[in-house]
């Protein structure tokens, strides 16, 4: 099974590990403006270049590292607001802050016409504050395009968990031993009963011609799913007769709701696979639906040799429905054993994965 190593991100702008150059080449396009293109002065009067360019370079930096440390913060609190506009509603504050700072400080440093006023708050308060606009605007940008990109490696993945349980499916079919093990049913069945076995030979062809038509679906209809799982359950009851009793109540309401392709075949295989059974001793499946998730129960009777698992089964079922933002429910109890998997609404869906549902591809 192949595997997709996830990839290392800065999740914001402010915590890049190039921050600190950012930070600086701001500070110094800051000043450029500010002197030579006579931009938006800090004070009522003009100042000379080397302390204009310390005052910009430290007030860019420190709105720069301002808003890392909000970031930091705002991480580690679970809110309802989106933080994006957290940050930018704290930092704007924060920048209010330091423009009233530095216009005290730089008043007492420099003196005469930069000492404290209003107009010289207002300057510096109007300076910073576009700059603090300009850094979450550019942050803003950077979060969404990190963000594209994870969904996109998660829908990567996503695809590449569905191909292996289609892959998982068919394989389960064409192994040998069910190959084998249908043929010898087949073939015993001919001499014993022409028309169970004329039947069983279109129920396992109607499967495969299930499985080849549904290989490019992501979800479909419980109710196809149910009339294919009828159909691999009356593989199981002819060829192992009285050993396996089945109770299936899918209740109307749920049929209408979505499902990944033979997730229920590969879990009755799960529980046929790790379990003995005779007469004398049938194991027992029940299958049962409600309007939000549909359970396959049994009770355990452990084989002390289970054959070859390849591993896929439930753990690629739980990733499958971890990237539909839903999870499957595993009870795993010294007596019996519990599988539940929610259905999908098709109105919870995006308008491609919608586009997606149903599409065969024969």
């Amino acid at each position: 099974m192949s595997k997709i190593k996830p990839v290392e991100r800065e999740r914001d702008m402010f915590s890049h590990r190039f921050s600190h150059w950012f930070a600086g080449l701001l500070g110094v396009y800051s000043f450029l403006n500010i002197f030579f293109l006579d931009g938006d002065r800090l004070f009522a009067v003009a100042v000379e270049a080397l302390p204009l360019f310390i005052l910009i370079f430290s007030l860019t930096f420190l709105v720069w590292y301002g808003n890392r440390f909000i970031e930091s913060f705002i991480a580690k609190k679970q809110t309802a607001i989106h933080p994006l506009i957290l940050q930018f509603g704290i930092s704007t504050l924060a920048v209010l802050v330091l423009a009233f700072l530095s216009a005290q400080i730089t008043g007492l440093i420099l003196g005469g016409p930069f000492g404290f006023s209003f107009q010289n708050f207002l300057l510096t308060a109007a300076f910073v504050s576009r700059i603090n606009l300009f850094l979450n605007c550019i942050n803003a940008i950077y979060f969404f395009s990190e963000r594209f990109k994870e969904k996109a490696i998660e829908a990567e993945k996503f695809k590449t968990l569905t191909s292996e349980a289609r892959l998982e499916s068919v394989n389960s079919q064409l192994n040998p031993h069910f190959f084998f093990n249908n043929l010898s049913t087949l073939s015993a069945l001919i001499y014993q009963d022409a028309q169970a076995a004329d039947q069983y030979l279109q129920k396992l062809s109607e499967i495969y011609r299930y499985i080849l038509k549904n290989k490019n679906n992501e979800l479909i209809p419980l109710a196809e799913e149910v009339d294919f799982l009828k159909k691999y359950l009356d593989l199981l009851t002819i060829r192992f007769q009285e050993s396996l009793n089945f109770s299936l109540s899918i209740a109307p309401i749920s049929l209408s709701k979505l499902i990944p392709p033979a997730v229920l075949q590969l879990l009755v295989e799960n529980v046929v696979k790790h379990n003995y059974f005779t007469r004398k001793k049938p194991l027992e499946i029940v299958i049962t639906s409600d309007d939000v998730s549909l359970r396959i129960y049994n009770k355990k009777q452990p084989k002390e040799v289970v054959e070859y698992s390849s591993g896929v089964g439930l753990q690629n079922i739980s990733e499958r429905y971890r990237f539909l933002n839903n999870k499957i429910r595993i009870e795993n109890e010294t007596d019996h054993f519990l599988v539940e998997l929610p259905l999908i609404d098709d109105q919870t869906l995006t308008s491609s994965r919608r586009r997606a549902v149903g599409a065969d591809t024969d």
